[in-house]
């Protein structure tokens, strides 16, 4: 795709994304003239890539010019440009996500800025950040094969439990998740209320080879979480 033919399909994505929405991202973009997969965003939303340039089709030249293109059309619309984190919750914190391989922050800021129409209410844009801005869920996979922990190199079996975060993968003592109880899904309630109660929790994902692509298992919870969540069901049992 030559430059012109790019700058083009930016700003049919944009005027796309922006009429259904109300504000675009460079994300939208990038998904929209097809450098990037959503796989791919949800691999970078879990830590599972260091940096989202990593899994982008496109030379740096090409995703700098649609990037560029992507801004000139949103000041041209008169959009408000808006700054929102992208976070990634870990075992003990949050932090922010990695867009370019350099780091650099002006890049940095290029990719984290939304442009919203300015005919939203302040409310309504506030909410639109808050909702951006929640970190994705903690992740733990339940491995087809055997493998090793990257820091203590304890050996993990076959269907134990493996936490990824960027490039290592830890068994659950060194990602400090060991504390926590398996919930099989299959009772939502329980689930639910189990979630709920425990302010530590991760989500339990394995790979379907059939189906290619990771399903959920259940959940790793606090174990009083977990007991307090089947008192209240067993309570609201009829006798």
């Amino acid at each position: 795709m030559n430059n012109k033919s790019l700058d083009q399909k930016v700003k049919q994505v944009a005027e796309k994304t922006l009429h259904d929405r109300n504000y675009v991202c460079a994300i939208d973009i990038l998904l929209g003239i097809g450098y990037l997969q959503p796989v791919h965003i949800d691999d970078w939303k879990r830590g599972r890539v260091p940096y989202l340039e990593k899994v982008i089709c496109a030379n740096l030249s090409k995703i700098s010019y649609a990037m560029k293109s992507f801004r000139v059309w949103a000041r041209q619309k008169g959009l408000n440009p808006s700054e929102t984190s992208y976070l990634l919750k870990t075992q003990n914190h949050s932090r922010a996500l990695q867009f370019s391989k350099s780091g650099d922050s002006n890049i940095e800021l290029a990719y984290r800025t939304h442009y919203v129409s300015p005919t939203l209410t302040d409310k309504k844009q506030q909410k639109l950040k808050e909702n951006f801005e929640k970190p994705a869920e903690v992740v733990v996979f339940s491995i087809l094969k055997d493998s090793k922990c990257d820091l203590c190199e304890k050996e993990l079996f076959k269907d134990s439990f493996l936490y990824k975060e960027q490039d290592k993968a830890l068994c659950l003592k060194c990602a400090k998740l060991d504390e926590l109880t398996f919930l099989p899904a299959g009772d939502a309630k329980l689930t639910r209320q189990a979630k709920k109660h425990s302010k530590t929790y991760a989500v339990v994902v394995r790979f379907s080879r059939a189906r290619k692509r990771y399903e959920r298992q259940g959940l790793l919870v606090e174990e009083s979480a977990l007991k307090q969540a089947e008192s209240e069901n067993n309570s609201e049992k009829p006798a």
